[in-house]
């Protein structure tokens, strides 16, 4: 079974149970080279995003990740 081909420069929230069951029984490389079709069309394929650690001593971390103990977002009982 294929997946269903999509227009990219289509959002849909419209998905048919029948479709979403299509995407879910393609072989994971299948999906992941779809993924990685759409996301070419749109950023450029050798960027690397690269993430860093921010006041990780100090458990002030802007973001909020909820898994994170680092964020600020808790009340972790440091002196801010």
């Amino acid at each position: 079974m294929t997946a269903p081909q999509i227009p990219v420069e289509t959002v849909r929230h419209d998905w048919t149970l029948k479709e979403i069951q299509a995407l879910f029984d393609l072989p994971f490389n299948d999906l992941l080279f779809q993924a990685q079709t759409v996301h070419r069309q749109f950023h450029d394929p050798n960027a690397v995003q690269i993430s860093t650690l921010l006041s990780i001593k100090t458990g002030a971390c802007p973001e909020d990740c909820k898994y994170c103990s680092q964020s600020g977002h808790y009340n972790t009982g440091l002196e801010k």
